[in-house]
């Protein structure tokens, strides 16, 4: 880090951008699941939805990949707060 960055972190030139960005993210839920519903919160946020959408969705080959059924189990298991510390995902090849 040159000074000249660092003097611009202290000054809060930089701190101001990000809060501003990270603001964007506040209160946004992960994804939402249902379509019909993600679809209304869309065009009534004009693409602003969900934190997926805010910072690029999951790409394969250059397309935008939605998340997946597979990947819903998986976010309730880790969000909910159930007595299981651990999760086990096995990945086939």
């Amino acid at each position: 880090m040159t000074f000249k960055e660092l003097k611009r972190r202290v000054s809060g030139l930089e701190t101001t951008q990000d809060y501003k960005a990270l603001e964007l993210l506040r209160n946004k839920p992960f994804w939402i699941w249902d379509q019909h519903q993600h679809k209304l919160e869309d065009i009534r946020t004009d693409g602003c939805c969900c934190f997926n959408h805010i910072i690029g969705l999951p790409q394969k080959d250059g397309n935008d990949k939605p998340l997946y059924d597979y990947e819903e189990i998986l976010f309730d298991s880790l969000v909910t707060h159930n007595s299981n510390k651990h999760i086990w995902i096995k990945k086939a090849t």
